[in-house]
C-alpha cells in the first residue's frame, strides 16, 4: 500500500488566503479581509505539516553482518550480510 500526501488541498487554501491577504484591497463591510486571508494561510500551513507527518514513510532497515571461521575459504573468514527491511502501516 503506497501512502502519498494530500498537499493540494492546503497549497490551495493558503494560496486563497495569500491572495485575501496581499491583493484584494476592497472592504466588505464588518469584515477584514486581510486578517480572513492570514487565518487561511496560517491554517494552510498548518493543514500542510500535518499531512506531511501523517504520511511521512515508516520503515525501519536493520544490516547485519556475520563473519565465520572457515578454514576452506580464502583468507580462512566467510562473511554474511543480511538486510532486513520493516515497514509500518
Amino acid at each position: 500500500m503506497t501512502r502519498t500526501a494530500r498537499i493540494g488541498g492546503p497549497i490551495a487554501l493558503a494560496v486563497i488566503g495569500a491572495i485575501l491577504y496581499f491583493a484584494v484591497s476592497d472592504m466588505i463591510e464588518a469584515v477584514d479581509l486581510t486578517m480572513i486571508g492570514l487565518i487561511l494561510m496560517i491554517a494552510g500551513a498548518v493543514w500542510l505539516v500535518i499531512e506531511l507527518i501523517v504520511n511521512r514513510r515508516r520503515s525501519a532497515v536493520t544490516s547485519e553482518r556475520t563473519s565465520v571461521r572457515d578454514p576452506r575459504a580464502p583468507g580462512g573468514v566467510t562473511q554474511s550480510e543480511r538486510e532486513v527491511r520493516r515497514d509500518e502501516i
